[in-house]
C-alpha cells in the first residue's frame, strides 16, 4: 500500500446508500466505552508530552473507580486500550479484563493516524494488539483511532490495514468536523463503509455527535447535563440508532496534573472533570439495560464477500 494515493472527495467515498452489508440489529443498545490512557497522552499541536512518560501516576486506581461504577449497574464495556499502558500497567489490562470488559486497541502510544503510512500504521496497531492479547489470551477485534485522527484521505488504507490484522470493527470517526478531527459528511449509523465503491469488512461505530448553541459536538459526559446526553440517547433509540459514550479515566480525576494548555483548548480538556463521575453513576443507573459491549453486537462472522 502506498501512502500517496490521491485524496478522494467524500462523494466518491461515500455513494448512496453505505450500508450495502447488514448492520446488526442495535434496538435499544447504546455502547459505554473508556479510553484507557495516561492524563498526558493528548494530541494538541506544540504540546511536547515525553517528559511525563517516565513519571508515576494514578492510573489504576482510577481504572479501579471505573470498574466499581459499571459493577454497581451490571454494565460491560469496551475498553480502548495504548498498548504503552499494557507495558506500563499490565494490571490495569488484566483487571478489567477479569471483570468482564472488552479489551480493543487504542493504537501503541498516542499517536494521530493520518500523519501515519500505511506500514508505519499497520507496525503501531500490529504491536499493541500483541501486547493486550499475550495479557488477555483473547484475540483484540476493535480499533479506536488516538484523538479520532481518521481523515478522508486515509479511509482508502485505514479499513484494508484492519482487515489484514484480523480486526472486525473500528469506532475512529467522528462524523462532523471539529477544530481538532472528523469527516464531514461521514454516516452517522453504526454500518460497513464504502470506500471507492468497494464495501469494506469493518464495521464503523462512528462516535455521536450532538448540536449545541448551533454547532455539532462530540458528546462528552463531561460537558453536558445528564438529562441532556439521556435525551440524546433516547431520542436516537427511537430512530433506530446506538449512541456510544466514551471516556478517560483522567475525566473523573479532579486532582491530575494540569497540561500547559491556554484559551479553548484548556477549556474543553478540563471543563466539567468535577461532575463527570457523577453523571456517568446517574446515567447507568437511570437508564439500566441499555448499555453493552461492542463485542456484544458483533455479526457471527465477517461478511463473505464485497462489492
Amino acid at each position: 500500500m502506498s501512502g500517496h494515493e490521491r485524496t478522494v472527495p467524500v462523494s466518491e467515498l461515500f455513494p448512496g446508500s453505505v450500508a450495502a452489508f447488514r448492520a446488526p440489529d442495535l434496538t435499544d443498545k447504546n455502547f459505554l466505552t473508556f479510553d484507557i490512557e495516561e492524563w498526558y497522552h493528548v494530541n494538541y499541536p506544540g504540546i511536547d508530552t515525553s517528559g511525563y512518560r517516565e513519571k508515576p501516576t494514578n492510573l489504576e486506581p482510577l481504572v479501579e473507580r471505573l470498574i466499581d461504577i459499571c459493577g454497581q449497574q451490571g454494565v460491560r464495556t469496551t475498553c480502548f486500550i495504548l498498548g504503552d499502558v499494557g507495558r506500563q500497567t499490565p494490571a490495569v489490562v488484566k483487571k478489567l479484563h477479569a471483570n468482564g470488559h472488552e479489551i480493543a486497541s487504542h493504537g501503541c502510544a498516542h499517536e494521530s493516524i493520518y500523519p501515519m503510512t500505511p506500514d508505519q500504521f499497520s507496525a503501531d496497531l500490529k504491536l499493541s494488539c500483541d501486547i493486550l492479547e499475550n495479557l488477555t489470551g483473547e484475540k483484540i477485534v476493535g480499533f479506536r483511532a488516538p484523538s479520532f485522527s481518521v481523515k478522508q484521505e486515509t479511509l482508502q488504507w485505514f479499513y484494508p490495514t484492519l482487515e489484514s490484522l484480523g480486526l472486525r470493527y473500528s469506532s475512529s470517526v467522528f462524523p462532523g468536523q471539529t477544530f481538532l478531527y472528523g469527516i464531514p459528511d461521514f454516516p452517522e449509523r453504526v454500518h460497513y463503509p464504502v470506500v471507492n465503491g468497494v464495501t469494506q469488512k469493518i464495521l464503523e461505530f462512528p462516535v455521536p455527535r450532538i448540536e449545541f448553541l448551533g454547532k455539532h459536538m462530540g458528546l462528552y459526559i463531561r460537558l453536558f447535563p445528564a438529562w441532556m446526553i439521556r435525551r440524546k440517547i433516547l431520542a436516537d433509540n427511537r430512530r433506530g440508532r446506538a449512541v456510544i459514550l466514551y471516556v478517560h479515566p483522567r475525566e473523573i480525576d479532579v486532582d491530575q496534573p494540569r497540561l500547559p494548555l491556554h484559551g479553548f483548548e484548556k477549556l474543553i480538556h478540563y471543563w466539567g472533570i468535577r461532575t463527570c463521575e457523577d453523571k456517568l453513576r446517574t446515567l447507568l443507573s437511570d437508564m439500566p439495560g441499555r448499555f453493552c459491549a461492542f463485542r456484544d453486537v458483533l455479526p457471527a462472522s465477517a461478511p463473505a464477500g464485497r462489492g
